[in-house]
């Protein structure tokens, strides 16, 4: 007799039935020891570890070790044109199988991103999804809205008209609902520019730009679905912002929109993966906040629903 789920209608937070999700940008690689505690720890408490873990900010040699303390298969981006940190994700491969006909290929930004093209496999049978996802960690260039804006164009041929995305990353830029009006009084003047679009009048304004592609082009904020739709305060905190030497980086309240700033990080899934979506969290608290200045996100998803969606006949048009 199988035991699979019979529905993802059940929110059960099963750990057999609940697969999770973890993206963090982890401050160059600095503290990799006190993040992967940190995770197994977590792991050991809610007795699932990470079944997608996306990284930004790896060190030399950092990926192999990740993969091997947290028993996950490792896809490194393409080599970036300038030597420096690098973007990872990380899969488990007794539920996931990469697609061998498909391959990265560097985008021409400064940190390219890590992509897999990956298939569900069902845990009782081993059968693989019909529909394949494409899982991507990626980390915006800091000081030009531009490239910011070329690598959401690049994230998003990921999610044509039946395809299937998760994109997880640091996008040193703001969303829609949470960006400020205006950096005008932001003591770091080189900060308030990099984050700034140069308008047609010569005025500056702070950048959304990466989250507006995104979301037009049919993806979803996780974080901002699970605290509007499901109910769940806190998954679209901010996530930057800590430590004394972000002080000079702070943004006025009065020029902060009525719920303060929204996250830097954030994850981003094809609407039509939405209702497996079982919650999310970003991780806070001192201990976190020592490890990295940045917070990490978690997304859970239910397996059955997530299988019900990857395994539907559906073959989307090649553009």
């Amino acid at each position: 007799m199988s035991t699979w789920p019979p529905s993802a209608e059940d929110r059960t937070p099963d750990p057999d039935t609940v697969i999770e999700h973890v993206g963090w940008n982890i401050q160059h690689g600095q503290r990799l020891a006190d993040a992967l505690a940190l995770l197994e720890d977590r792991a050991e408490h809610t007795g699932r570890g990470p079944d997608l873990l996306t990284l930004q900010e790896l060190g030399p040699g950092q990926g192999q070790e990740v993969a091997g303390r947290l028993a996950l298969t490792y896809v490194a981006s393409p080599p970036n044109e300038r030597p420096g940190s690098e973007t990872a994700l990380f899969y488990n491969p007794a539920l996931f199988r990469a697609d061998p006909a498909w391959t990265q290929y560097p985008s021409g930004i400064r940190h390219n991103p890590a992509v897999a093209l990956l298939r569900m496999l069902h845990p009782d049978t081993g059968q693989a999804s019909f529909r394949p996802l494409f899982v991507a960690s990626c980390h915006a260039s800091y000081s030009d809205p531009a490239l910011r804006e070329h690598q959401a164009r690049f994230l998003s041929e990921l999610d044509k008209d039946g395809w299937l995305a998760l994109v997880q990353g640091d996008w040193n830029s703001w969303p829609v609902w949470g960006c400020p009006t205006n950096l005008d009084e932001v003591a770091d003047r080189a900060f308030a520019q990099n984050r700034s679009l140069l308008q047609p009048d010569g005025t500056f304004r702070p950048d959304d730009h990466a989250d507006r592609l995104l979301t037009y082009g049919g993806m979803t904020d996780v974080g901002r679905h699970t605290a509007t739709v499901l109910g769940r305060d806190g998954a679209d905190r901010a996530t930057t912002g800590h430590g004394a030497d972000k002080t000079r980086q702070r943004v006025p309240d009065h020029h902060l929109p009525p719920g303060g700033a929204g996250p830097i990080d954030r994850t981003y899934a094809t609407t039509e993966l939405l209702p497996a979506l079982h919650d999310a969290t970003i991780l806070a608290g001192k201990e976190v906040q020592r490890i990295s200045d940045h917070l990490p996100q978690v997304t859970r998803w239910l397996l059955p629903g997530l299988w019900d969606v990857m395994n539907r006949p559906i073959v989307p048009i090649r553009h």
